[in-house]
This record gives C-alpha cells, structure tokens and sequence, in this order.
C-alpha cells in the first residue's frame, strides 16, 4: 500500500510526470531505429521530438489540435525553406533575416504563438546541422516532422488520459507562493526594536512577484480550458478554488497599520507572536491544500481553531488594560484579527469551493480569437517602443551574422552558432547573462564528462541508453536548472553523431561555435537597440503607479455600491499586482546590468518599498470592501480619494514624462489631511478603516513626488544619470 501512495505522490509531481512522458517518446524512436538498424535517422528524429516539445504549449484538446496544425506547418515551412535556399548562401541569409523577423514577432499575437515561432527557429537551425549531408530535399524535413508527430501523438494520449493535472499542478503551485508569502508577512510580527520594515518590504515584493506569476499561469491554464473566459464542466471547480486564491493573496499582501509602531506598543506581549503563529499555522494549512491538490485529495482544515481563538483571548486582555496609548493600536490588531479570520474562512472553504462561488465567475480573456485581432496586435508592436520589435531586429541580426560568419570561414559544423544564439539571446541584458553563464558552463561540463563516456562505453546499445537519459535530464532540468540541461543536451549530441561516427570529432567544434554564439549575444544585446532597465525604469514606476491608482478607483466605488468582485474590479487588482512584480523584476534585471549602465539604485529600491506599501494598504481597503450609509462619511471618502487621486496622476506624469517642474502644493489640500487625522480616532465609526488607510496614503505622498522628482532629474539630465549619489536618499531612509 505504501509503495502505491509513494507511487502516486512522483507521478503527481509535474517534473516527474513530464520525464516519463519524455522517456517514453525517446524510446519510441531510440529502440525501432537500433531495432531496424536505422542509424542515420536517430538524429533527425529526435531533433524533431526536442523541437516539438520546446514549442508546445498547454491547451484543451481542441486548442491542442489546432496548435499542433499550425506548429506542423510553421515546421515544415521553415525545415523545406531551408533545404530549398541551403545551397544558395545570399538568398539564404536574406531569408534567415526575414523568417526570423517575422516569427519572433508572431509572439505578439500570444504566448502560445511565442512558442511555436521559437520551436519553428528551432526546427530551421536542426535542418542545417544535417543539411550538407541531405541526400534530397525531402529527407531530413520529413524525418523531423516525424519526430514531431510522434512527440505530439504521445503528448494527446497523455492529455486526454489525465487532461485536468496541469490544471491541479497550477493551482498546487500557486498555494505553495502563497505559504511562502505568509512566511514572510509573519517575520513582520516578532517585535523588534527600531524596526526597518524596508528589507521586509523589498523580501515581500519579490515573493509577492513569485506569487502573482504563479497566479497569472494557473489564469493561462483555467483560461485554455474555457470559451471565452466561461470555464465549466471539470474545471469549474478549480476555477473557485482559483477566486479563493486570489482573495487570500489580496488580504495576504494587505497592510493595515505600520508594523513598527506595533512592536513598540506590544514588544513585552505575547499578542504579536500569536499573530506570528497563526500566519505560520495558515502557511502550514497552504502546503498541505498544495499537496492535497496535486494529489487530487480532499481537504480539511482544522487546525487553526486553537490559534484563533488564543489570539481573540490575547486581544482581549490587553483591551481590558484600559491603557489610552493602545487604544489606536489595539483597534489596528482587531483589523488584523478580522482580515486573518477571513483567510482562515477561505482556507476552510478550500473542499467545498462553490461556498465562495462568484457571481461573475468568469475570466479576463486576453486571447486573439480573430485574424483581425491578432493583426492588429502584431502591427500595435511593429515600431521601436516595442520590446517585441527591439528583440526580433537583435535575433534577426545575431543570427545572420552568424551565418555570415560562417560562410565567410568555411566554418564545417558551425550551425551551433545560430543555435547557441538562438538560446542564449533574450529580450534584456540580465536573461541573455544569465543564459550566457549557464550556457557555458553546461557545455564544458557536458563536453569534459561526454568525452570519456564515449571511450568507456563504446557499444551502440549503451550509447543509445545515454541519449534517452540524457535527452529526459534535459528536459527535467531545463526550467530548473539550465546549466545542468545545456550539460545533458550536450551529451545527447555527443552521443547521436557517435552513432555516425564522429562523436569525438564534434567535441571542440562544439565547444568553439558555443563561444562564438554567446559572444554574438551579448554583442546584438549590448549594442543593437539594446535594453537598459535605467532607460525605461520610470516608466514601469509610473505604470506601476496608475495601477495602483485604478485599483484604488475600483475599491473606493465599492464603498458606495458594496462589495462585488466585478470582472473590473479583479482586472484592476491583478493589474496592479502584475505592475509591482515587473518593478521588482525591472530592478533586479538592472543590478544585474554593467555597473555603468546602473542609475538611482537607492531611489528606485525605496520607490519600489513604498509603492509596495502603497499596494498593501489599497489591498486592506479592498480585503474589508462594504457599504458605507452615512453620507458624511462617504462625501469625506470622496473628497480624500479625489486629493489622493491628483496626487497619483501627477506621480504618474512625474515618472512617465519626467517633468520635473509638477508642483504637487498646487492639488494638496491640508483640511482633508486634518480630517482624515481626526476621522481616525472615532471608536465608534464603522468606516474607520477606510480612512485610516487613506490616511496611510496621503502620508506616502510627499515621499513619492520627492522620489519622483529625482527620478525625473536624473533621466532628463542623461550626463548626471550614471553618477550614483550614495547621499541622495539620505533623508528618506
């Protein structure tokens, strides 16, 4: 019984699962070809199945279908084209320039059509490895196609025996970022003296990152499974488990007082470790519901009662002390109590999620439905602004050269370097450094270790044994760990052109077009329209800000109306949260850029803390959304967000344009600040909340247009923008 349960734990495991899928597949062309004594086809074959399986990507059956069609097509143009044009090296290398152009760009129509225009680079460059050696122009294409059919038949079969585990697998993912998340936030509840929430706050916006990409990839999968953002039948169930996710991220990443004001009132009580308990108990309950889902069990949460009901008690006890300099505090840990109590309700709900149905229950199709549409996105990215463009103008470029490269040094083997560069070339300078890195390291490994395995096990049977394992490593590491998966395909290679006989012979050529193919990397990524997050951070701060400034809109509506998760209002919410991860990636990406290519990196980490917080505080307005009825109260919640709001669009001017003469005393209004100061002290207002958090905002303000400002400064006078001022953020520190 125990090895069943152990079996069904790895085969819940998506790495697992995918490896035997893999395996299986490389076995289904390794043992026929060995069978029938098919050497030469072993190559082409398994090329084929590499390159099906790098540009597939998940779908319904029917979304299957009709990917797979276009993928065969987009295969057999770019296989036949190169076959047809090998032998006539200018039409060629125009040609490498315009097929490379226009599929990298047909990515704008959609991820899934990224990923088929990668797998058809991808096909194309297999074809010229084994061009010189075609015996017509049919042969190779044909036996890379097979390849790719196969890959493709074995994947259905998979998809329709257990078609709602990437599903299961997505859901589970988003669970274990969302215990990794309340980790984090209970580290903010061990009182410390002097606390400097800004290490928290940066450690919290980077797992907030990891957290809203897991919830933007299991919205992909739900997504293929539905008609136009409808899910029903089997995916119905996991799509309200999906809404529950995401109102326990809202009130996860919600903030609602200023957590080293609490420490100090509440360093020599036990109440804050209680808190600090229970979000460990809740991160502990999130493991086991990602465990249970994989698993496709039920589950129960029961273990936080206990918890819970100490905390209320600790609660209680310190509000029996009567002290009047706790009061505001106890009535923020009475917020916290409330907003924990609810996630601890959403966990509950997890085995019986139609509880939290929506009445909207749909989701936001971004999808191109349309050849029209997908026109109009393509042409939308056909100018220099585009990320997009600026990367298929550097792939076009580097690969051309390559070519060039190698017709000009009659260089035998040298499409590894159009292959290199195709991996190893990314949109921005941090990515292609990182691939680089991996890239080279996997290589010279794969290449040390291939070498005298080739000498030790020089039967083909044992050969063959190495190019499945090594194909299925590949793939188990590529995401993972892609210096260890560029070691592996290294050996695949070595191994399929010994079946040749010219496994040694391709070792040095290996390891030579590899650094030519990094080298012409770098180069198109440094020096062809390239990149720098300094260049463009502004503008993803100032996105950054009008999402929060919409989302805000939304809450604020609410106040008025009544809760309602609208289809609008988790649009708002997602797209707020998706900007604060792109300003953490856009940081990180620029740290890991040369040093003189790096701008305001104390500006930028403090702006990104604070717009993080700002985020958090919007987030606890939108976890506690109710109706307000007294119209006094809800005329003042107007005229603060109508101040708050200003305040915001010139912040997004500030950023966006770098004007550097907005004077933010010209929208301020000091009696709203006085009264929502006042507001903040009445026990007895049900709306208190809302204006403290508004309250927290306003107080943001100044510290934001200061740090605007800089920013601003600092990109209109390019001479100044690569001199780091250590002192300049001094005073908001």
């Amino acid at each position: 019984m125990h090895f069943f349960s152990q079996l069904r734990i790895y085969w819940a495991n998506k790495t697992f699962n995918y490896s035997l899928l893999i395996l299986i597949t490389l076995l289904g062309v390794v043992v026929p070809t060995w069978y029938y004594q098919l050497n030469s086809l072993i190559i082409p074959l398994i090329l084929g199945v590499i390159a099906a399986a790098l540009a597939e990507s998940d779908d319904s059956f029917t979304g299957r279908i009709k990917s797979v069609t276009l993928t065969l097509i987009c295969f057999a143009v770019a296989s036949f084209s190169i076959e047809v044009l090998f032998k006539h090296p200018p039409l060629f290398a125009i040609g490498l320039f315009i097929s490379t152009f226009g599929f990298i760009m047909l990515g704008a129509v959609g991820p899934r059509y990224a990923s088929i225009a990668f797998g058809s680079l991808l096909i194309a460059i297999y074809t010229m490895l084994g061009a010189h050696q075609s015996v017509n122009v049919w042969f190779q294409p044909l036996m890379l196609i097979t390849g790719a059919v196969w890959y493709f038949f074995m994947s259905m079969i998979w998809h329709l025996v257990w078609p709602m585990q990437p599903v299961q697998q997505s859901l589970s993912n988003v669970f274990l970022s969302l215990a990794n998340y309340l980790d984090a936030k209970s580290e903010l509840f061990h009182p410390v003296s002097d606390l400097n929430p800004q290490p928290y706050r940066i450690r919290e916006a980077n797992l907030n990152a990891a957290t809203v990409n897991e919830l933007n990839l299991c919205k992909t999968t739900l997504l293929n499974r539905s008609k136009r953002g409808h899910v029903d039948g089997a995916s119905d169930r996991f799509l309200n488990i999906y809404f529950i996710a995401q109102d326990i991220h809202e009130r996860v990443s919600s903030s609602h007082y200023r957590y080293q004001e609490l420490a100090q009132n509440f360093g020599r009580s036990d109440v804050l470790f209680r808190f600090k308990h229970l979000l460990e108990v809740q991160s502990k309950a999130c493991r086991e519901i990602a465990s249970a889902l994989r698993l496709g069990n039920t589950y129960q949460y029961n273990d936080s009662i206990l918890a819970l009901d100490e905390l209320q008690q600790a609660i209680n006890y310190l509000q029996q002390q009567s002290k009047p300099e706790w009061r505001m505090s106890l009535v923020q840990l009475n917020y916290l109590f409330n907003n924990l109590a609810t996630v601890d309700k959403q966990l509950s709900n997890i085995s019986n999620p139609d509880v939290s149905r929506l009445e909207e229950g749909v989701l936001h199709d971004t999808d191109a439905h349309s050849p029209k549409v997908m026109w109009q996105r393509i042409h939308a990215n056909l100018n220099q602004d585009s990320m997009l463009f600026r990367h298929a103008v550097r792939m076009s470029i580097a690969l051309t050269l390559g070519y060039c490269i190698i017709q000009l040094f009659d260089i035998e083997r040298g499409y590894w370097i159009l292959l290199t560069t195709l991996f190893v070339c990314q949109p921005n300078y941090s990515a292609t450094k990182q691939k680089l890195v991996a890239r080279v390291v996997g290589t010279l490994a794969g290449l040390l270790i291939g070498a005298p395995l080739l000498a030790i096990f020089p039967t083909q049977e044992s050969q063959l044994v190495f190019i499945v394992l090594s194909g299925v490593a590949f793939f188990a590491f590529r995401i993972a760990n892609y210096s260890y998966a560029t070691g592996f395909i290294t050996l695949l290679v070595l191994f399929c052109f010994n079946q040749l006989g010219e496994g040694f012979a391709v070792v040095l050529p290996r390891l030579a077009d590899t650094m030519i193919g990094c080298a012409l990397a770098v180069a198109t990524v440094t020096y062809i329209f390239p990149d720098w997050q300094s260049k463009r951070l502004h503008k993803v701060m100032a996105e950054a800000i009008k999402a929060n400034k919409d989302y805000l809109a939304q809450i604020i509506g609410q106040y008025r109306i009544g809760k309602n998760d609208s289809l609008a209002y988790r649009i708002a919410r997602r797209n707020a949260h998706n900007q604060d991860a792109n300003l953490s990636s856009a940081i990180s990406s620029m740290l890991v850029e040369p040093g003189k290519y790096q701008s305001a990196t104390d500006e930028s980490f403090r702006l990104l803390t604070l717009n993080h917080a700002l985020l958090s505080y919007i987030s606890a307005m939108g976890a506690h959304r109710e109706l307000i009825e007294n119209d006094n109260i809800h005329q003042l919640v107007l005229q603060a967000h109508r101040v708050i709001h200003r305040h915001l669009d010139m912040l997004y001017t500030q950023l966006h344009d770098c004007c550097i003469d907005c004077n933010a005393a010209e929208i301020d209004d000091p009696a709203i600040e006085a009264r929502l100061a006042e507001w903040r002290d009445e026990d007895d207002s049900s709306a208190r909340l809302v204006l403290q958090q508004l309250y927290l905002i306003y107080r943001m303000l100044p510290e934001l247009h200061s740090l605007a400002n800089k920013c601003a400064v600092r990109v209109s006078t390019p001479h100044n923008s690569l001199k780091h001022n250590p002192s300049a953020t001094d005073n908001e520190k």
